[in-house]
């Protein structure tokens, strides 16, 4: 358990999750500091403010006087690392940032929440977290996105809910035991870690298992869809577990109905309340529904979190509008799975309306992600009028995996399966000058991808900024 006073050196603590955890492992009483070989970075200001210092670059030396060194799990797989290997020759104990998050929920006087899933996790964590926080409970909230109103990804607060983003990738999120948890779905991803989807069901039964219990709850409460295949199996696999189950959707014991899907956002009935939000997509819809389930179970007042509702505006590049002028509008989103580009093309479209032509403008992210699911990949677009492929974002692929497909692969699946104009464009600056020449009054963009795509649609914006008007 983290002590007051005591001392942890983070190790990439440029990071938006190791960033983040070392907020709140030093508001929690540690003595922090870090370093990275890309500091500072966009997630490195609330170190700053926090007054937490890192170094750039990596040096044994930082070790010095050191209790313990938290990592990023990826770490571990870097040969010969040399502060890795001074703090094993040291004895100095090495965890990662989600084992102390996880020590953090275990606290004394919290109750821990976590939100998990394929998809969705994100906007639903920090939707929960302001909603809690509009409710007036003042959550402490671990996001693994920027949260504008935050000025982070975390959100240090002062009461009992402890609240985090519960990432499945590496089984990462077994080192949490919330009392209330959220799955919105479960579907086969990240086959550089998981074999196959069993793997994946796997890795998530485990974590609801593994779930502690707290009174505010009534023991431990899991809000879980009704309406996703993965999640169904899940709750099959659940036979004998001691917690209380609630499914959402449709199906299920809760479901939002009299859904209005608009150009400002959606609005729906739940709890015999009208619920209005400026989230876009039927999927969001549901994400709001499962956030409402499990901050009304903690007793959270229904004014307040309608006030919530009404006033969340989203999570970094989660459906983010980076430009909207009379010529174009650029939206910038994360995602990078087929699930998750056909809600996000289908939640432009309801925000720019069936007239305009949208482009969809993708940065696949990974190789094996690619080949895997390139079937699924090719019908996902048929929201868009055009779709732009970047080059592939490696990642931790391995070089056979980086000769199994291509962007061009990709682009002529689309093509072929969809009647999608379709084309391969090289690297980010490539596809930038691409798009920003292409454009034409009244289009709408779509930027995706979880690498470097981020680049496309704030140099897309930049370009027509420049431009002169005509």
């Amino acid at each position: 358990m983290i002590r007051p006073g005591e001392r942890i050196h983070v190790i990439g603590i440029a990071g938006s999750g190791a960033a983040g955890a070392a907020v709140l492992i030093h508001h929690a009483g540690a003595v922090v500091d870090g370093c990275d070989l890309d500091a500072p970075s966009p997630y490195t200001a609330p170190l700053d403010a926090a007054g937490i210092q890192y170094a750039d670059g990596h040096d044994p030396a930082h070790l010095a006087g050191v209790d313990r060194v938290a990592i990023s799990p990826a770490l571990r797989a870097v040969p010969d690392h040399a502060e890795l290997r001074a703090a094993a020759a040291a004895g100095i104990p090495v965890v990662t940032w989600q084992a102390l998050l996880g020590e953090l929920m275990a606290a004394s006087g919290r109750i821990g929440l976590g939100v998990t899933g394929t998809h969705g996790k994100s906007t639903t964590t920090a939707l929960l977290g302001h909603l809690l926080t509009s409710a007036g409970l003042d959550p402490t909230v671990e996001v693994g996105a920027f949260i504008e109103g935050w000025g982070a990804s975390v959100r240090v607060g002062r009461g009992a809910p402890l609240l985090v983003e519960a990432d499945e990738f590496g089984d990462n999120f077994l080192n949490y035991h919330p009392a209330g948890a959220i799955v919105t779905n479960v579907e086969m991803d990240h086959p550089d870690y998981f074999a196959d989807a069993d793997a994946v069901m796997d890795s998530f039964e485990r974590f609801v298992r593994g779930m502690g219990s707290h009174p505010a709850l009534n023991g431990r409460q899991l809000v879980i869809s009704a309406d996703d295949p993965g999640a169904t199996e899940l709750v099959g696999r659940l036979r004998g577990w001691e917690g209380r189950i609630l499914r959402y959707g449709a199906g299920g014991e809760l479901e939002a109905s009299e859904i209005e899907l608009g150009r400002l956002g959606s609005s729906f009935t739940l709890f015999d309340r009208r619920w209005t939000s400026t989230l876009a997509g039927m999927h969001n819809v549901k994400n709001a529904t499962a956030a409402l389930i499990l901050a009304r179970t903690l007793g959270a007042d229904l004014d307040g979190l309608a006030e919530g509702m009404r006033t969340f505006v989203g999570a970094g590049r989660r459906m983010q509008l980076i430009a909207d002028t009379p010529r174009v509008t650029i939206y910038d989103d994360y995602g990078h799975h087929p699930t998750e580009v056909r809600a996000a093309l289908a939640a432009v479209r309801q925000l720019v309306g069936p007239d305009r032509r949208l482009w969809a403008v993708f940065e696949p992210h990974m190789y094996s992600r690619t080949a895997l699911l390139l079937d699924a990949f090719s019908t996902a677009f048929t929201d868009a009028n055009e779709v732009v492929i970047a080059d592939i974002f490696a990642s931790r692929d391995s070089p056979e995996a980086m000769a199994a497909t291509s962007a061009e692969d990709l682009a002529d699946a689309i093509e072929r399966a969809s009647a999608v104009p379709s084309i391969a464009t090289g690297d980010v600056d490539a596809t930038t000058e691409y798009v920003a020449d292409h454009l034409a009054p009244g289009d709408a963009v779509l930027v995706m991808g979880a690498g470097k795509s981020y680049r496309i649609a704030r140099g897309v914006a930049d370009r027509l900024a420049e431009a002169p008007s005509s």
